[in-house]
């Protein structure tokens, strides 16, 4: 029932025809607007929407989009998240860390790690080093354009 009277008041709406405003009534209509803005900035002491940034408007929007449907539970996660932080922060060891000073091994414990690296050298079936763990020796050669040079 309420769907066909709907429908009748639409179809009776697009036959209108569309009339345009009058330009004095837009002119009074806008300045009566300018007007109420500024008063209400005054009142409130913020800036009017219009001298807002154009993305800051956009990305209000969008944030008021996503949070809108569920405002309790974005509330209830960014309780969560102070919890974590409070508790985060509360747990935080702040005694002053000194850095302990280790004793040097002892000879007989240096004596036993040499004795499993020759162990290990002849399990893997090697006692030179390999040539990853060489210093590689840098000779320097002449360079064909210094040689050229030097030949003339």
């Amino acid at each position: 029932m309420m769907n066909d009277e709907t429908e009748q008041f639409e179809r009776r709406l697009s036959r209108q025809p569309l009339r345009q405003v009058p330009p004095e009534w837009r002119a009074e209509i806008l300045a009566a607007t300018r007007e109420a803005g500024t008063a209400r900035c005054a009142v409130h002491g913020r800036r009017s929407a219009a001298s807002l940034p154009v993305w800051l408007s956009t990305l209000n929007h969008q944030l008021s989009t996503v949070f809108w449907p569920h405002p309790k539970a974005w509330a209830g996660l960014a309780t969560v998240w102070i919890f974590i932080f409070a508790v985060n922060f509360s747990a935080r060891d702040t005694s002053p860390r000194v850095a302990e000073k280790s004793a040097p091994p002892s000879p007989e414990v240096i004596v036993e790690l040499k004795k499993q690296q020759r162990l290990f050298a002849e399990l893997v079936g090697s006692r030179e080093p390999l040539d990853a763990d060489r210093q590689k020796i840098f000779l320097p050669r002449p360079r064909s354009e210094w040689v050229e040079i030097l030949m003339t």
